[in-house]
């Protein structure tokens, strides 16, 4: 059975564990057996699944540890329906220990503080917020710098 998935909090948790060890997406694919479009795809977040086998290969070739059982949880977030993921708290990727990150909000709106927060936990989700944000960014310091 397949399920759709919406939240691709495992791209995200992926991509950091990947760069916090130094490993690319042909060097993980070496290390695995898993071909380097389908890494591509799930760094991307274009899959509806991603094979159990290819988690515990990734979380393998990457040196296990702590950092890897972020990978574990998030795969494991995302295969919850949406009414469920509520019930349960998956630390991400970058999140500080002790607590939630919040964004400074010194000098701003109550309302746009909330935006901002609002921005960091989509680009921590998801992979297409993020490089569209990006994108946002470069234009924002043109016109600010």
């Amino acid at each position: 059975m397949s399920i759709a998935v919406r939240t691709k909090l495992f791209s995200a948790a992926l991509d950091n564990l990947m760069q916090e060890r130094g490993v690319n997406q042909v060097e993980l694919s070496r290390r695995t057996g898993i071909a380097v479009s389908r890494i591509n795809n799930y760094l991307k977040g274009k899959f509806r699944t991603v094979k159990p086998a290819h988690v515990g290969a990734m979380v393998e070739a990457l040196g296990g540890g702590k950092a890897a059982g972020v990978l574990v949880e998030a795969y494991l977030f995302d295969l919850l329906p949406e009414n469920c993921r509520g019930l349960v708290e998956v630390k991400y990727p970058g999140m500080p220990t002790g607590g939630k990150w919040t964004p400074p909000s010194k000098g701003l709106s109550r309302d746009f503080a909330g935006l901002l927060r609002d921005l960091y936990r989509l680009c921590v989700t998801s992979v297409k917020v993020r490089e569209r944000t990006e994108g946002w960014i470069k234009i924002m310091r043109e016109i600010g710098g």
